[in-house]
């Protein structure tokens, strides 16, 4: 933890996150003002850009194969450099992508009917699993030792991971809740969620050295076992400290 204040570690993995949240809430003063009166064509120009800087980590990878050799040792892309980490498209790129397009989803919601909106998103959701399960596949065929490489398929902020996310957020668009109780079950497990996220890293190793020593299964079962059984502990482990008396003064 002493170096927390400079960058995460393996240790603390998922604490990434935090960082880049930080930096959602420092940009969102100054956007906000921009989104709040930009136009729908505005919206969907600098969606458009964003979209396209979803294929940046493929092209940097591709392009090798198509004899680029970088500039003086260094193989960025569009103006990158040892002395220029700020591409032409890195202030239309990131995660600041997202938070505009569900601004945008939500200000102007699909015409379609529920139907045909849950038959797209399982379309969009499955065509980003399949990109994400090949690409995987593929560079562990052509880089099998470097995770630079064998972590690009899964990018948050890359084209296949969009899909899916994409997929998800529209299904969830079309959900109407209107029993009370159901609401304040889903209330529940909602304000979980966050703590599940940071103890996970921890609780997902263990469950993986458990699984893979006794439990003989095929990697396709063991998967399935170790992310269920870790999401269930977790749970366990947020609900129980959500229950400790100095809960409210912690999170206050």
């Amino acid at each position: 933890m002493a170096s927390f204040p400079l960058n995460f570690n393996y240790v603390t993995t998922p604490l990434w996150y935090l960082y880049m949240l930080a930096g959602l809430y420092l940009i969102l003063p100054i956007v906000s003002p921009w989104v709040a009166q930009a136009s729908r064509k505005d919206l969907k120009r600098f969606l458009y850009l964003w979209g396209f800087t979803l294929f940046i980590p493929y092209i940097r990878v591709l392009a090798p194969f198509f004899g680029y050799v970088g500039n003086y040792g260094h193989t960025g892309i569009f103006g990158e450099c040892d002395w220029n980490p700020f591409g032409t498209f890195y202030y239309v790129s990131g995660f600041l992508g997202y938070l505009i397009l569900a601004h945008y989803l939500n200000l102007y919601p699909s015409g379609r009917s529920k139907k045909q909106i849950r038959i797209r998103s399982a379309i969009c959701f499955a065509t980003g699993y399949a990109l994400t399960c090949g690409g995987y596949l593929w560079t562990q065929r052509y880089f099998p030792t470097d995770y630079a490489y064998l972590e690009i398929p899964w990018f948050f902020t890359g084209f296949s991971v969009f899909l899916m996310t994409y997929g998800v957020f529209t299904a969830l668009q079309t959900v109407r809740i209107s029993n009370p109780r159901t609401q304040a079950r889903l209330g529940r497990w909602a304000s979980l969620t966050f703590g599940i996220y940071l103890c996970h890293f921890f609780i997902v190793q263990v469950a993986y050295d458990f699984v893979k020593q006794y439990v003989e299964w095929p990697p396709y079962l063991q998967i399935p076992l170790i992310a269920a059984a870790a999401f269930a502990v977790s749970a366990g482990v947020v609900r129980l400290l959500q229950k400790l008396p100095c809960h409210k003064y912690l999170i206050g």
